[in-house]
């Protein structure tokens, strides 16, 4: 990844007088960290939402820029990886392993690769059972370390954590 850059970036939700986010101006480089703090509502979970390509043009009202890598989120997802606030809401399979596999599958990694890379995923982030753990008996934490190995497996160049 050679970066991420944001000029002049604000973003109102359709139908919303106030910007959720405005007059956003930042450069991150490959290989940093950032942190983000503000107070409820102060619009980072939008900014993240941006720089993930999740806010669709028809959903709202964009000022300035946002780039990864030179391009728009919007047309390079594959190089971003997101966790949520609410792990439980990114987790879509029955099983552990499988619900790491969906995004793999859905990226259309060759099969092979497939249980290597899922089993890498969950050793990194600590996961304490194997693949068949039911995602319905996971707690919190577990649904949380879940959904980040799910991130973790596509290998993204870019990884967000909204409240981790």
């Amino acid at each position: 990844m050679s970066g991420v850059q944001l000029r002049g970036f604000g973003w109102r939700h359709a139908g919303r007088l106030a910007w959720a986010v405005r007059g956003v101006d930042l450069r991150v480089e490959a290989g940093e960290r950032v942190l983000l703090l503000g107070p409820s509502g102060a619009g980072k979970s939008t900014l993240l939402s941006a720089l993930a390509g999740l806010l669709p043009e028809d959903s709202g009202e964009q000022e300035g820029t946002v780039e990864i890598d030179g391009l728009d989120p919007r047309k390079g997802r594959e190089r971003v990886g997101i966790v949520f606030q609410d792990p439980e809401t990114q987790l879509v399979m029955a099983r552990s392993g499988d619900d790491v596999a969906f995004g793999l599958e859905n990226r259309g990694v060759p099969a092979g690769e497939i249980w290597p890379r899922v089993d890498e995923a969950l050793r990194r982030v600590g996961f304490p059972y194997g693949r068949e753990r039911p995602t319905a008996a996971l707690s919190g934490g577990e649904q949380q370390r879940l959904a980040l190995a799910g991130a973790l497996a596509l290998r993204p160049g870019l990884l967000l954590l909204d409240e981790p």
